[in-house]
């Protein structure tokens, strides 16, 4: 088996891996105000930004973003209590689009929805406000699904107020990664009645660390969101089969491992072969400038590799999507896997470490599963990775998926057709709303329930022990 991370990191790489093992040092940096330490940080690698960044098309300057209401397609049956949905609404990264697409599965199914956003303080976090019209900061709702992973959970309880939840059944949503809930997520259990999971995954992650009721609602995917970019707008070639990997710095790469699409990239494809292309799209590189200069000097030296490094527009990346023919995951350990998701749902083939989150909406029959070994976490790799394991993928096996697509195009648009058959039937939004109104219904019955006991407990004579 071929390393995944064949190069050793550079010299510049160590020193800041160094600083950031320090910390004293990362105390300091963190009790700085966040806009302060972000315009330092722009400041500081305006030069690299610039040099990862799409070049803007008068395409892009003329695309308007549109405000689209969200309709009700219809209704389910039986009664519909409301739901708060509350998490990073305007956000522009996964936990958000999470939050808003189990949101907009409700609303189209006539599942009345008051949101609440939380503003993280983080890159991104003020970009989509398709959902504005549902922000109710009343929380009207008996039962309150929050989308914060347990870092920010008290810290999210306590900007709401302890007087705004009671009262409130508080189902918090959770995506983890690994096989195992680390240490100092645990306490944020007692903060929440139950927990809801995307992937079997989480949940036996989850399963393992609580008796608290967990139930899973595979995420539901919306209709491709597009603003009709074209290929010559992000800088692609018409003639070229173009892969597509992506991911977001703040998901940490030595995770995500794109080095690992680069590796089999160039073992699948010789210098000669020119009608390929790779495109990684990351964001939020400037706040990991050492990866992001790394990343960049993998792929130097062969002109078919292209990484872009910019935060844009959903409808921008769904423009994205469609324009390349292929995406690609090497993960090492994924909770759901959404770009994957999303480019199945649009007929696209997708090549993908077979394990972890992303097997709950795809199998060998519907997408290119990548051969793997499980080891351990190396130290320092991932926040909660101490003493678990992860996947490293066969890169040879990655590279023939890579030749079979290209060179058997009947075989790429089978598999495509494939996928987006089965997370149309896995995704759907109709199935999704149905599973959170059936599990909401149970909670409610089972509080009126209790309700009633309490009450027959507390009546002299009833003949029931009091409490």
């Amino acid at each position: 088996m071929m390393s995944a991370n064949p190069v050793r990191p550079t010299t510049h790489v160590r020193l800041l891996a160094w600083l950031r093992a320090r910390g004293w040092l990362r105390s300091a940096y963190h009790a700085l105000p966040h806009p302060l330490r972000e315009a330092g940080l722009k400041l500081a690698t305006c030069r690299l930004r610039a040099r990862a960044r799409f070049p803007r098309t008068a395409a892009w300057q003329a695309w308007k973003q549109a405000e689209v209401p969200v309709v009700q397609r219809r209704q389910l049956d039986g009664p519909i209590p409301g739901i708060n949905i509350l998490g990073y609404i305007h956000g522009q990264f996964g936990l958000s689009e999470a939050a808003r697409s189990y949101a907009r599965a409700l609303i189209e199914n006539g599942v009345p929805v008051a949101l609440r956003d939380f503003d993280p303080g983080l890159p991104g976090a003020d970009g989509d406000h398709a959902l504005d019209a549902y922000l109710d900061p009343r929380l009207p709702h008996a039962i309150s699904i929050i989308f914060v992973n347990p870092d920010f959970l008290e810290r999210a309880l306590a900007e709401l107020g302890t007087a705004r939840l009671k009262g409130h059944y508080v189902i918090a949503c959770w995506f983890w990664e690994l096989e195992t809930l680390p240490a100092n997520w645990l306490p944020s259990l007692d903060l929440v009645d139950e927990i809801m999971v995307a992937t079997a995954f989480v949940e036996q992650a989850v399963k393992r660390a609580t008796d608290k009721p967990v139930f899973r609602v595979p995420m539901p995917l919306g209709a491709p969101q597009d603003s009709g970019l074209q290929r010559a707008d992000f800088g692609l070639p018409d003639d070229a089969f173009t892969f597509l990997a992506s991911f977001d710095f703040n998901s940490r790469m030595e995770r995500k491992n794109p080095e690992a699409v680069i590796w089999a990239f160039l073992l699948a494809f010789p210098p000669e072969r020119t009608d390929v292309r790779l495109l990684i799209k990351s964001s939020n590189g400037h706040r990991f400038p050492h990866w992001l200069k790394h990343l960049l000097a993998v792929a130097a030296g062969d002109p078919r590799i292209i990484v872009r490094d910019d935060v844009i527009e959903r409808e921008h990346l769904g423009a994205l999507q469609r324009c390349c023919d292929a995406y690609v995951s090497l993960h090492r350990a994924e909770g759901f896997g959404l770009g994957l998701a999303e480019c199945m749902a649009i007929g696209k083939p997708v090549i993908a470490t077979g394990w972890s989150g992303n097997l709950e909406f795809m199998n060998d029959e519907c997408a290119a599963l990548v051969e793997y070994t499980l080891e351990p976490v190396g130290d320092g790799h991932y926040p909660g990775g101490e003493g678990q394991r992860w996947a490293s993928v066969d890169i040879r096996h990655a590279a023939s998926w890579m030749r079979k697509l290209v060179d058997e195009p009947g075989l790429a648009r089978a598999i495509g057709e494939r996928g987006r058959e089965h997370v149309a039937r896995v995704l759907s939004a109709g199935n999704a709303a149905q599973r959170i109104v059936l599990r909401t219904n149970e909670i409610q019955a089972a509080r009126h329930i209790r309700v009633e006991t309490i009450q027959e407990q507390q009546i002299p004579g009833s003949g029931r022990n009091k409490l």
